[in-house]
């Protein structure tokens, strides 16, 4: 079972999670709260909300079909078959288990559904949602199903390419690793970018709420840019086990710490910028909530190099790391202070902690 669900459904969120990091950066970067409020009440009440719902969550599904049935035809993944061999009672839990991780875009939504129709008191328009939950389900577990009765024992042939792109590969470090994230750790930057983007998006909600200074958001978002740790710690081992010739070139220490500054940047730029489209506070004060993110992902990446071993162990420094910060921005230290100070001190660190 454990078998069956890594390899179809985390290979599906994995190999399509630029598709899902687009549609968080518009769900969460353009639409504000009370825009998200509104197509859930139009899809619950309006004369053709469900209907439009409802062509949404198939043409998800058929998508999720389509990855599946073209999944199994390669030759690596030949091991499905043998699933006849197991009882129909157990294929059937089984396969329904992989359709529910697949459509767990769509029940986080349903929850939300079932959330706003208590609070608007229109749950009496709720109950559709069920029956089509079932079709959907049984839609990928029949494809399945479909499937493993019609093995297909060729590899298919490469088709050509209808359309090139026409410009050069760029030849950029960031480029380099940001690709390697997308193609090879597609769901721990689909997962961590989501949490990050939710807490941060919930955070300025509360802070809108009533007249807060601005050690609220500072704490909500120094939470926010910490959930990407284990995004930075998948390009530290990018750096490390992959592309090791890279840590052997010679390049100066300037430059790498500017290269690690550069990559955490790009990554704190989607929960930075749906802070930003909430419009509750000025541009100066974001620019201190992303440097204070900014200071305190690096000096925790730097703190990889020194430790060369797993995440947990470093998750002690990082709790630690985390009350002690949160502590200084309550009594009211300056951010900028807090921020410089860490980079400053990173800077001095890292040739220290950096081993070629």
């Amino acid at each position: 079972m454990k078998t069956l669900m890594l390899s179809t459904v985390t290979a599906f969120f994995s190999q399509r999670a630029g598709l899902f990091f687009v549609l968080m950066g518009i769900l969460f970067g353009f639409l504000s709260g009370a825009e998200h409020h509104a197509f859930a009440v139009f899809f619950l009440t309006g004369t053709y909300g469900f209907a439009y719902l409802s062509a949404i969550w198939l043409a998800y599904t058929l998508l999720c079909v389509q990855f599946l049935t073209r999944l199994w035809k390669q030759p690596e993944y030949t091991f499905v078959y043998h699933t006849r061999l197991w009882s129909t009672s157990r294929r059937f839990f089984r396969f329904l288990m992989m359709s529910l991780g697949f459509l767990q875009p769509i029940l986080y939504y349903g929850v939300y559904l079932t959330s706003i129709s208590i609070q608007d008191k229109v749950s009496d328009r709720l109950w559709p949602v069920l029956p089509l939950y079932l079709i959907m389900i049984a839609f990928v577990m029949i494809a399945g199903e479909w499937r493993i009765r019609k093995p297909v024992l060729y590899v298919a042939k490469n088709s050509k390419f209808i359309f090139r792109w026409p410009f050069p590969r760029p030849r950029n470090w960031a480029y380099w690793s940001i690709e390697w994230l997308f193609r090879e750790r597609g769901v721990t930057l689909l997962a961590g970018k989501a949490g990050a983007i939710l807490v941060a998006t919930g955070t300025m909600l509360y802070y809108t709420t009533d007249a807060y200074d601005l050690r609220l958001p500072a704490v909500g978002l120094l939470l926010a840019y910490s959930l990407n740790l284990g995004i930075s710690f998948e390009l530290y081992k990018w750096e490390s086990q992959v592309w090791l010739w890279g840590r052997t070139m010679p390049v100066s220490n300037l430059q790498r710490f500017g290269r690690v500054l550069t990559l955490h940047a790009i990554i704190i730029l989607p929960e930075t910028l749906a802070v930003l489209r909430n419009g509750s506070l000025t541009f100066f004060e974001i620019c201190q909530l992303f440097g204070l993110g900014l200071s305190v992902l690096t000096v925790l990446h730097s703190f990889f190099y020194k430790k060369e071993g797993l995440l947990e162990d470093s998750m002690q420094t990082i709790l630690l790391c985390f009350v002690g910060l949160t502590i200084l921005i309550l009594y009211k230290i300056p951010l900028l202070l807090i921020g410089g100070t860490l980079l400053v001190l990173t800077y001095y660190m890292f040739p220290r902690w950096y081993k070629v």
